[in-house]
């Protein structure tokens, strides 16, 4: 039997979502509650994507696979949340195909950024904030030259460098309120630390240190000259995955 879960976190104290030895991540809290219910010690959980330490997830989905249970997928849903720390919460299960794996079956991944313009305590670990006047117009300006399919080896962390890196972006838009900005960006596969660093670097021009030209040449040129800024973890949302 295979399980899909949809997962909602406060990655702030969090080491992200990956097992690491001696680190606190979700993935080994949730598959540790997993193997109590079952009391199985060969369950793994599987999760869409690596969040890295101190991203958030909105719409992170996992699955398992066991032999055999009885309970029902609100009473799985139930009790993993009874085991799990209250900055993870399991918002949904259902059974699903045996063939299902809630990485390689995955489409597209849509993240969320959120930068904020207005200072306060209750929101310091969940967006990233500026006191600077940003440039709405150049930010939407650079969205746009994202869209389509790029080698994105620019803003991509140098220990994860591969060959490939051309990915699909096939939604890239920011949205404004009285207090806060919001980045949308959906593709089919994401790079190490690359939405961060695009925000980062989006973020640099909009407050005219590099020119909506540098930006473009850095998205269509592998080699060109890099001026990259990474934006902190903080304000990153794991928002959706697309089956």
């Amino acid at each position: 039997m295979n399980f899909k879960l949809t997962i909602s976190y406060d990655g702030s104290n969090f080491s992200g979502w990956q097992i690491q030895p001696n680190e606190r991540t979700i993935q080994y809290e949730i598959q540790n509650a997993i193997k109590e219910i079952f009391q199985k010690q060969n369950i793994k959980l599987y999760g869409s994507g690596r969040t890295d330490s101190g991203v958030h997830a909105i719409n992170q989905t996992a699955n398992f696979l066991i032999e055999n249970t009885n309970m029902s997928e609100k009473q799985i849903v139930d009790a993993i949340n009874s085991k799990v720390s209250r900055d993870i919460y399991i918002l949904d299960c259902q059974k699903t195909n045996e063939n299902f794996n809630s990485r390689y079956s995955a489409k597209n991944r849509e993240y969320l950024y959120k930068i904020s313009r207005k200072y306060t305590p209750f929101i310091r670990k969940y967006t990233w904030y500026q006191n600077y006047s940003l440039d709405f117009h150049k930010l939407q300006e650079c969205s746009e030259i994202i869209l389509g399919e790029h080698d994105f080896s620019n803003f991509c962390k140098s220990i994860s460098l591969k060959e490939k890196n051309f990915c699909n972006i096939s939604k890239s838009i920011w949205e404004i309120t009285e207090d806060t900005f919001f980045y949308k960006i959906k593709s089919n596969r994401f790079l190490h630390h690359m939405v961060r660093m695009l925000v980062g670097t989006m973020v640099e021009v909009s407050k005219n240190r590099i020119t909506v030209e540098d930006f473009y040449n850095m998205i269509n040129n592998p080699n060109a000259n890099k001026k990259i800024v990474t934006s902190p973890a903080l304000g990153l949302y794991l928002y959706k995955v697309d089956y």
